[in-house]
């Protein structure tokens, strides 16, 4: 049976009783040069706080996760399940008391790439990893890449939006770089939050070459200095 396709940000799970905000830890400022290619437990919870990672055993993960590096990643360092308040981030889901955080989607169903009258089983895999409203970043089950998810495009083949993030490991980075930033990213200040976004957009780009393309984050807040 294929897995329910539209309610992908309102299926009616349990939440946990805790919910991580993060408002702002402006206290640090990667340069380029800074930057991890892989961050590790302590690089994310200086910006995140301690106890911000989701970080699953190895059974409470999806057998449909077959990517190596993202089971690894996700066991040994963890991913920060949390929300920003600056670009309205939210990966809160993963810590969902129901053994389903990470649940697995037929890519090809949202993507627009099976026919209506399609009834195989799914081989092509997909899990939401976080959102801003209700525009969702789907962690590639076979390759790892995050990719931007429109789901009011979902019934007519255009939810599709292109990579948001070349692996979960980058959008953690990203998410790190976008955390130190969220007091500037909040003020009320134009020009301290203009000059904030086009200096996280320089620091993502040069991160990770499939930021500089992707309308997720556009639309999550660099239209802001545009």
């Amino acid at each position: 049976m294929r897995a329910v396709v539209r309610p992908l940000w309102s299926a009616g799970r349990r939440r946990s009783a805790e919910r991580r905000s993060l408002c702002g830890r402006s206290a640090m400022s990667t340069t380029d040069q800074d930057i991890p290619q892989v961050p590790d437990a302590a690089w994310l919870e200086q910006r995140f706080g301690a106890g911000a990672l989701w970080r699953p055993t190895e059974t409470e993960l999806p057998a449909e996760l077959t990517d190596q590096q993202t089971r690894e990643f996700l066991t040994t360092v963890g991913f920060p399940a949390v929300r920003i308040d600056a670009i309205g981030f939210d990966a809160t889901h993963l810590r969902d008391d129901d053994g389903d955080a990470l649940h697995p989607f037929d890519a090809d169903e949202l993507y627009g790439e099976r026919y209506p009258d399609d009834d195989s089983p799914p081989v092509n895999f997909c899990f939401s990893v976080g959102s801003c409203g209700d525009q969702m970043l789907m962690l590639g089950g076979e390759l790892g890449g995050i990719d931007h998810y429109d789901p009011n495009g979902w019934d007519h083949g255009a939810g599709y939006k292109g990579a948001a993030a070349s692996s979960l490991p980058d959008l953690a980075v990203l998410l790190g770089l976008i955390a130190e930033r969220s007091d500037e990213l909040d003020s009320d200040d134009q020009a301290t939050a203009r000059a904030a976004v086009a200096a996280l957009r320089e620091l993502m780009c040069r991160h990770d070459a499939a930021v500089e393309d992707s309308p997720f984050w556009r639309t999550a807040f660099w239209f802001r200095a545009e």
